[in-house]
């Protein structure tokens, strides 16, 4: 898996409101960092500290599923 792309996957899911696929981006992104993967460059190489880029990585995974749901509940019929 490449964690790069799969974050500008859930940063463009997030732009056109794709909620399943930010949930689907975030679990991968989750369970790869889980398995030792190296973290996504969160800031675009500004900050290139891999103990930064992980938490961020993990926080903004875990926001945006929560934010995901939230959206879907909302947005169901």
């Amino acid at each position: 898996m490449d964690p790069n792309a799969t974050w500008l996957m859930l940063l463009q899911a997030m732009q056109s409101e794709d909620w399943r696929a930010v949930r689907d981006h975030a679990e991968d992104l989750v369970e790869w960092l889980d398995r030792s993967g190296f973290p996504p460059d969160t800031s675009s190489g500004i900050v290139t500290d891999p103990f930064w880029n992980k938490q961020m990585a993990r926080f903004a995974c875990k926001l945006a599923k929560s934010i995901a749901r939230r959206r879907r509940r909302t947005t169901q019929p």
